[in-house]
């Protein structure tokens, strides 16, 4: 049984069990209605949500609704945050306005930055380059660092008021070690999540928080505080967790587990070259019995997004499967569209430097 905290995930993850046990519905039958899908969602990536009719709904009749996702700049950017950003850019297409907080107040509040003004340097060094560069449209995107706005502290003063110290305990299980700043910072998540609402940004519409199922305490807190400030319960959209370079969860303060957007073309095929393998021992026994290409994390990544065929990709794990693909080669091909991603992103990354101004809300 996996222990999921926001902050960590330690063990394997049951996700069926896990939606039982927060209350999470499963996405598919909305799936359905909705036209153009991400891998994401045509295979099962992003498996449940929260009142996603809402945001279906926005769609198909083209209101207005914004999507809300945000990154901590402890450090640059990997591979699995392309999966939330993806996202973004799926309902940004789709019409919705995008907000990007970036945290550097959990960054230090939680110790992942030994100060706050490295957490907020890492965010203009990596992290909003990096999202610029994946083609969001600066007239619909609105990038912001979680200090260096006024009217995000003002909102987070009134929703302290509508919850209490029990209430924040029972969801996020603090204890007395617990620092006042990550207390407080429950209350900063649910500023940010609500900050697309303010009258400034057209007010009361459909929301959606794009995250891994062990951020879902933020949602559990905020939607209960919504209704009692006069905003619109925001809807939130659940992803299975990409997994580590050696197996296990992918980490972007443990290097050897994964693929920063910022790793020359020749690192990244290194990492992958080592990934761990679902094939069997030796080549021989590979080619005669296969492999498992469900715990196999070439496969996986290929999977997640850097094959967009479906028949391409069922025809992958079939081939390794069955023993006529070998490890090896998964890697080599997963490598070489790893490599053109890296190459093609960084060129855009620099270029994105001198964009950041257009992205970034101020008081």
């Amino acid at each position: 049984m996996a222990k999921i905290t926001v902050d960590s995930v330690e063990g394997e993850i049951n996700y069926e069990q896990t939606m039982q046990e927060f209350g999470i519905e499963r996405i598919d039958p909305y799936l359905k209605q909705l036209k153009n899908l991400d891998t994401l969602y045509r295979r099962g990536i992003v498996f449940g949500h929260r009142d996603f009719g809402l945001i279906v709904d926005a769609i198909k009749n083209k209101k207005p609704f914004a999507v809300l996702t945000g990154f901590n700049p402890s450090g640059p950017l990997h591979l699995g945050n392309l999966m939330v950003l993806r996202e973004a850019l799926f309902f940004q297409k789709n019409g919705a306005d995008v907000f990007i907080p970036i945290s550097n107040d959990e960054t230090y509040v939680f110790k992942k930055a030994e100060t706050i003004e490295k957490a907020t340097k890492n965010a203009y060094d990596f992290v909003i380059p990096d999202i610029i560069a994946l083609g969001f449209d600066p007239k619909k995107t609105k990038i912001f660092i979680s200090t260096k706005l006024a009217k995000l502290y003002e909102l987070a003063i009134k929703i302290s008021t509508k919850t209490t110290f029990s209430a924040i305990k029972a969801i996020f299980g603090f204890t007395n070690e617990t620092n006042p700043g990550q207390i407080f910072y429950a209350v900063m998540q649910s500023a940010h999540i609500l900050f697309p609402q303010l009258d400034e940004y057209g007010g009361r519409k459909p929301t959606v928080t794009n995250i891994g199922i062990d951020q879902d305490p933020y949602m559990r807190l905020v939607r209960d505080i919504a209704a009692k400030l006069n905003f619109v319960k925001p809807a939130s959209t659940y992803h299975k967790f990409m997994p580590g370079l050696l197996g296990g969860k992918m980490s972007g303060s443990k290097p050897e587990t994964c693929i920063y957007l910022t790793d020359e073309p020749e690192v990244a095929e290194k990492k992958i070259m080592g990934a761990f393998s679902g094939g069997a021992k030796t080549l021989e026994e590979h080619k005669k019995f296969g492999g498992n290409p469900e715990i196999d994390v070439a496969c996986n990544y290929l999977y997640f997004m850097f094959e967009e065929d479906d028949r391409k990709i069922k025809q992958i794990f079939s081939d390794f499967r069955n023993g006529k693909l070998t490890s090896g080669e998964v890697k080599h091909y997963l490598s070489e569209k790893v490599k053109r991603f890296l190459t093609h992103h960084q060129r855009e990354r620099e270029r994105a430097k001198n964009q950041i101004e257009n992205f970034l809300l101020k008081d």
